[in-house]
């Protein structure tokens, strides 16, 4: 008598008959794939190479770095676009910047100076020097096709006045300079923090602005008696054509310039008792990207070892059956691949991004693989 066959020694047999005809079916492809690749050898040597240069050099005419880094850190229905749109459509600019206490939302186009006071310095004391470097971003000029333009052409506009919107701790150093011109001193003009209130009546929140305060003592309500630093935001207009996006994109080179030079005391009217630093909306872009040129070292180094570990682990100590240059042939033909994946990535709108130069050594990796087990009953 037969035992009867129980259901998961049934599925188990039915599995490897499955299994055994993929195997079969595959090792015929590629049988006749690889019969039909040794007759028609020239055409699988020049159309591969015709291609690789076609797409390689698509890559040099139509290489684009990503600018949005948004799209490095957050999908494109996330939350946190969806918030910052919001945003940016409940409270412009122009409009939150006088009634909000701190940004919602990172503005488009922007410079920001952070002036220090050396030596521990009051920087209430050097208001003249803060008004000086403040008139020199504002007298800051970019060529744009034979035309001059000057923040005062890119500015955020006001709605009461249509005037450049400024931050208000520029008007409090104005006050302080005038009270020093008559012959008295910065602590004639009353400076209360978080919230001041200035000559016109306003209310206006500083917060952001000072840093590094102290109070004097016994003052109810909190008057500024010292501090060290200053931080003034300049905005720009984002809500324009291309044309005026360009030209704030170069404001914002110069701004950098400026600032660069006015910190090495390379122009004339340089403060020598600030440290100055800036930042602008491309800061953190630049800086992403900077990481790809810092690595051309390191994946030069990485490109000779992995060359190094494909001729090594290819290499037998019987010399008949050792194959290195089967190794180095695979990361020469991944390193084809890799050119013509990038013209392709590049022609379907692609850009790149520091963070796409880990991919070819996975590529490289799993392709040695493949070429460092041969059968080695084989000859």
């Amino acid at each position: 008598l037969r035992t009867p066959v129980h259901g998961a020694s049934a599925s188990w047999i039915l599995w490897r008959m499955l299994r055994q005809v993929i195997h079969r079916g595959l090792k015929a492809s590629f049988y006749w794939l690889g019969l039909f690749v040794s007759r028609h050898p020239v055409f699988f040597l020049t159309v591969p190479a015709v291609l690789t240069i076609i797409f390689g050099s698509t890559v040099l005419s139509r290489f684009k770095p990503e600018t949005d880094l948004e799209v490095l850190v957050a999908p494109t229905h996330s939350l946190a676009k969806i918030e910052r749109s919001l945003a940016n459509s409940l409270f412009p600019i122009d409009q939150s910047k006088h009634k909000l206490y701190s940004d919602l939302h990172t503005p488009g186009r922007y410079g920001r100076l952070i002036l220090l006071a050396k030596s521990g310095g009051n920087i209430l004391e050097l208001a003249d020097q803060v008004l000086q470097v403040h008139k020199q971003v504002l007298d800051l000029r970019v060529n744009y096709k034979g035309f001059n333009f000057t923040f005062a052409h890119l500015c955020v506009l006001s709605h009461r006045d249509k005037r450049c919107l400024l931050d208000d701790i520029i008007t409090i150093f104005e006050d302080i300079r005038q009270a020093v011109l008559s012959n008295s001193t910065f602590h004639k003009v009353p400076i209360s923090y978080p919230n001041t209130t200035l000559k016109d009546g306003r209310v206006a929140f500083i917060g952001h602005q000072l840093g590094g305060v102290s109070f004097s003592p016994n003052s109810r309500d909190q008057q500024v008696k010292f501090a060290r630093a200053v931080q003034i935001t300049y905005y720009l207009r984002n809500h324009g054509p291309v044309v005026q996006d360009a030209i704030a994109e170069r404001w914002e080179n110069e701004f950098c310039a400026l600032a660069s030079q006015l910190s090495t005391a390379e122009v004339p009217h340089a403060p020598d008792q600030l440290h100055i630093q800036s930042l602008t909306s491309f800061s953190l872009w630049r800086d992403f990207h900077q990481t790809g040129l810092l690595a051309k070292g390191e994946v030069l180094v990485s490109l000779v070892l992995v060359l190094l570990a494909a001729t090594i682990s290819s290499s037998m100590r019987d010399c008949l059956r050792g194959k290195p240059f089967l190794g180095l042939l695979g990361v020469l033909t991944i390193c084809i691949a890799n050119v013509t994946a990038a013209g392709i990535f590049f022609i379907s709108d692609g850009k790149f991004n520091s963070t796409l130069l880990g991919i070819p050594f996975f590529a490289m990796e799993f392709q040695d693989e493949l070429y460092q087990n041969p059968n080695q009953n084989l000859p």
